[in-house]
Order: C-alpha cells, then sequence, then structure tokens
C-alpha cells in the first residue's frame, strides 16, 4: 500500500502544484465535452446568465485561484 502511495507521489513529482494542476485539466476536458454535449452547441444561453448565476461562476474561478496558489505555496 505504501509503495503505490510513493508510486503516485512519482508520478506528481511530489508536487501537490502538478497534482491540482491535472485535476483541473480533467474537470475542464469532462465540463467541456458535457456543455458541448447536453447544449447542443447553443452557447447563446451562456451569455445570458443571471446575476447570481454569473457570480457562481466567478466564485468557483476564485477559489480554484486561491487553492492554486495555496498548492504554489506549499511545494516551494
Amino acid at each position: 500500500m505504501i509503495s503505490i502511495w510513493n508510486e503516485m507521489k512519482a508520478w506528481f513529482r511530489d508536487s501537490l502544484t502538478i497534482l491540482w494542476a491535472r485535476i483541473q485539466y480533467v474537470i475542464g476536458i469532462v465540463g467541456a465535452g458535457l456543455i458541448a454535449v447536453f447544449s447542443d452547441y447553443d452557447f447563446t444561453q451562456l451569455s445570458t446568465m443571471d446575476v447570481q448565476s454569473a457570480f457562481k461562476v466567478l466564485a468557483f474561478a476564485a477559489l480554484a485561484g486561491v487553492i492554486t496558489e495555496a498548492c504554489r505555496r506549499r511545494t516551494l
């Protein structure tokens, strides 16, 4: 069990920042795919979001930035 954990850490080069970047990459690809599949390629609905939905998107982006900065500082 410990050797599997060490192999996983080695794959991320013992860097929390690299792990977080790979998580964001996978979530971004999956999210873009889901949006493309379920929106029938009609992206006009994304540009007409109400204020509450736009705030949620901005809050999520800000949270991702804070987590990224925390990971970066932890692995210096």
